[in-house]
Parts: C-alpha cells; structure tokens; sequence
C-alpha cells in the first residue's frame, strides 16, 4: 500500500472509528494526532507503549516516533530518556499548508461560516518548535521529520452579544480539531547538513538576519531564532558584526564553497 493509499483509507474513518480502531486509552487524542500515527504505523500493537517511566506514541523495536502537533518542550525529557536508552527517535511535526477555517456555534455545534484560506504554511512555521528541542537537534539517534498537509479547520464561537454600555462584543474561536485532507511533501532532518533547507534563495556570501528575514519573507525575530539553531548546528558560522547585527555565512564544509568572500 502507497502513502496515499493509505491516506485515502485513514480520511475515509471518522475520529469514533479511529479511537474504537486503537482502543479506549486514545479516547482524549485529538484527530490528527490519532491520524497521523495510524499513517505512520498500521500495526496497532506497536502504538502507545510502555518505554521506561514514559509512553511512545509508536515503538517498533529499537526506534521510536513521537508525533508532536505543538508544544515540544513537552518532549524534551522523553527524547533524553529514549536516546540515552539507546533508542532511534523520530519526531514527526506536522505543518498545515492550507487550512479551511470552519467556525461552529458554540452552543448548537451547528456551522456558522466557512473560511475558504486562512493561511499558507511553509517550513519556517516549524522554527518555534524546533528551537524548543535544540540541544537535542544534533543527537545521532534524533531525526525530524516534517510533513505538510491540507487540514480543514473547526473552531468553537464564544462570546458576542451586545455588552451593558452598548457596544458589540468580537467573538472569540478556540480550535475543537483539524482534519486533513491532502497530504504534501515531507522534509527530513537528520544532520547539520540537511537544515540548508532553511536558508532562502538569493542569501548573499555574508548575511544578516534582516537579509535572511528579507529574503524569506519573514519576520526579523523569526529569522534570529533560525540562525540560533543553525549556528548550534554549524549549519552557518557567525563572523563579525554589522552594527548591532551578526554576520553570518554558511559553512564551507557543508557547502564544498571555499572561494573568497564578495
């Protein structure tokens, strides 16, 4: 069975038939955290096992797959526990590339609107949570992997009304689940070498981080927080300074570039 065969077979259950698939422990797993480790492991045996003091979202031997939607500061205990043990861990992050908002009441759960595109994703959406774990980014046993898809959006309305002096409360969403249903690209970080994946077209010789957020087309913080990690893994090398700013360029050795500086 291709991937894509076996995403057209996962999106054709619904969230019940996925918890009744894998038991009453998943009962609190949203959706796509549930999807994604049936994507990445049909064998049920092999899901939520007993590792030490903590449970992996997937065990087959000696490798481990932690699937993580967010906050992976969460994961930094588990991954130290896992690769001192001597496990292989991968930890697949999903990143939503187009979404469709659907907004449901929030006492009926009835649809209220749809939102057709919300937001594009790209790989720099991965940053934050990659910065949370990157001490552990240069580890022999720890691969990322990251994979795009299309998700359709639910999120809950609270609020409105109309407030005592008069004016119009702004209703609030909290996401309830999100639902893939196209599955993209992935890319898969494994060494220092494969973080040139970050770096955007058009960088000169010698950067800074407004010239990387520049040509990235994103913000300056973002960038920054990029290039921590990337001088963590000596993806790129910091040199001097232009005012205030690093200089940065990436490093020879993973390049084969040993020209002079422009």
């Amino acid at each position: 069975m291709t991937d894509y065969q076996r995403f057209d077979e996962l999106t054709s259950k619904s969230l019940g038939e996925l918890h009744e698939d894998n038991g009453v422990g998943t009962l609190s797993e949203k959706y796509l955290h549930i999807f994604l480790k049936n994507y990445f492991e049909p064998m049920k045996e092999c899901h939520e096992v007993k590792v030490g003091r903590f449970t992996a979202d997937i065990c087959n031997g000696t490798h481990i797959t932690e699937i993580q939607t967010r906050n992976m500061n969460a994961l930094r205990e588990k991954l130290e526990y896992y690769m001192l043990e001597g496990y292989d861990v991968t930890v697949v992050h999903p990143i939503a590339k187009i979404r469709k908002m659907i907004f449901l009441d929030g006492e009926s759960g009835e649809i209220v609107r749809k939102q057709r595109y919300r937001h594009v994703g790209n790989i720099y959406d991965a940053i934050p949570e990659l910065y949370k774990i990157k001490y552990f980014l240069d580890w022999d046993k720890l691969t990322v992997r990251l994979i795009f898809f299309d998700v359709e959006e639910y999120r809950e309305l609270s609020g409105g009304g109309v407030s005592p002096s008069g004016k119009r409360k702004k209703r609030r969403s909290s996401r309830v689940e999100r639902i893939p249903f196209a599955i993209g690209d992935s890319v898969i970080l494994d060494n220092p070498a494969d973080y040139l994946v970050f770096l955007p077209e058009g960088l000169p010789k010698e950067f800074t981080s407004s010239d990387f957020a520049a040509r990235a087309g994103i913000s300056i913080s973002l960038a920054s927080m990029a290039l921590n990690i990337l001088n963590y893994l000596k993806t790129v090398e910091r040199g001097g300074r232009d005012g205030r700013s690093y200089i940065y360029r990436v490093n020879r050795y993973l390049t084969g570039d040993f020209g002079e500086v422009e």
